[in-house]
């Protein structure tokens, strides 16, 4: 089986809203900790370092994912109070 970019970004966003719903079904707990892993610290650059950037690609791509899940899950809190149920 080939798998696209397409298909792979399907898989991906079907993962997010999966996982979105989820925690959004344990509260504030894993909100709380998502909200949390969303955010990367990335420290002032050492001069005698050169460039650090690369050493930080994964943890931010990691929190930028952490953030859309965030995301979904944020939506989905809204439109329970609003009274809708889509994701």
């Amino acid at each position: 089986m080939t798998t696209t970019l397409d298909g792979l970004e399907g898989r991906l966003i079907a993962q997010r809203q999966i996982l979105a719903r989820l925690i959004q079904a344990h509260g504030d707990t894993l909100t709380g900790w998502l909200r949390d892993k969303s955010v990367v610290e990335i420290p002032d650059e050492d001069p005698g370092m050169g460039d650090a950037s690369p050493a930080f690609a994964i943890e931010a791509n990691l929190a930028e994912e952490m953030r859309q899940i965030l995301d979904i899950v944020e939506r989905l809190n809204r439109e329970n109070a609003s009274g809708a149920d889509r994701c």
